[in-house]
């Protein structure tokens, strides 16, 4: 993958484009991104949904350069990612992924990835209190100073799945980057919980420029435009209530699936 030494200039408003972007992995005979081309202006709030193996963490996955497409390019600021110098482009991104790992660390450590003495305390409290996990580490004896994990300290706490992704969350929160991309990174909460995160969300992001990935549509209302992924490529493109007015169509589908089992 070639590193470049392009800085970037400005740090908080920032328009991503995908224009014709094909990609499949290393042996695969199949295109799991097959000529996606999609626009998020700058400060925008973009859901993506679709069923399993439609393309919708591989789209991460090429925006963060984890992959770089054979066909296609990813444009930051009409300029192709390629360009730019690498750790100054990741620095952009606070994301959380589905396969995200919690460290033999403290809390605190945990949530800033640093050591203790560069970690702002107060932040720490803060990002814990929007990521609705304040009231659990106020009833642990030693707080953010908490092992995670009791591999090292056998007063460590070991935390429940739902725990760990709003920890997970409050990382990628302390980061304060100004692009943020959550991918089903809400799954293993109660719908409450992640309704809750949500919609504080919504305020906490503000004018960042924002990308979520979601199994439960209703999660996703609250973005500037849906993405309806199938089979790699890029099938519907709107608001929610723009969507919907096709009965026919996969979003349509997808919605209806979900919605009797809370009507």
């Amino acid at each position: 993958m070639p590193h470049n030494n392009k800085h970037i200039t400005n740090r908080e408003n920032h328009e991503i484009e995908f224009r014709n972007v094909s990609f499949k992995y290393p042996g695969a005979e199949q295109y799991t991104i097959k000529n996606v081309s999609l626009k998020i202006p700058v400060g925008k709030k973009l859901a993506i949904v679709g069923l399993n193996g439609a393309g919708k963490t591989t789209f991460i996955k090429l925006l963060m350069r984890l992959y770089d497409p054979p066909e296609g390019e990813i444009l930051l600021d009409g300029v192709n990612i390629k360009e730019y110098d690498y750790k100054e482009y990741l620095k952009l991104f606070s994301v959380v992924f589905q396969d995200f790992k919690l460290l033999s660390f403290t809390i605190k450590e945990n949530i800033s990835l640093a050591d203790s003495e560069t970690t702002d305390g107060d932040k720490i409290l803060d990002v814990l209190k929007d990521a609705g996990l304040s009231e659990r580490i106020k009833e642990l004896e030693y707080g953010i100073e908490t092992a995670v994990s009791k591999k090292f300290d056998e007063k460590g706490i070991e935390f429940s799945g739902g725990e760990s992704q709003k920890l997970a969350i409050a990382r990628a929160l302390y980061k304060d980057a100004p692009i943020v991309i959550l991918d089903e990174a809400t799954a293993a909460l109660d719908p409450i919980s992640e309704y809750e995160i949500y919609s504080k969300f919504d305020t906490l992001v503000g004018d960042k420029t924002s990308i979520f990935i979601s199994h439960r549509l209703s999660s996703c209302r609250f973005c500037d435009c849906i993405a309806v992924f199938h089979n790699g490529e890029i099938i519907q493109y709107g608001k929610h209530e723009e969507l919907l007015k096709d009965e026919n169509s996969k979003y349509a589908e997808l919605w209806n699936a979900q919605a009797q089992y809370y009507n």
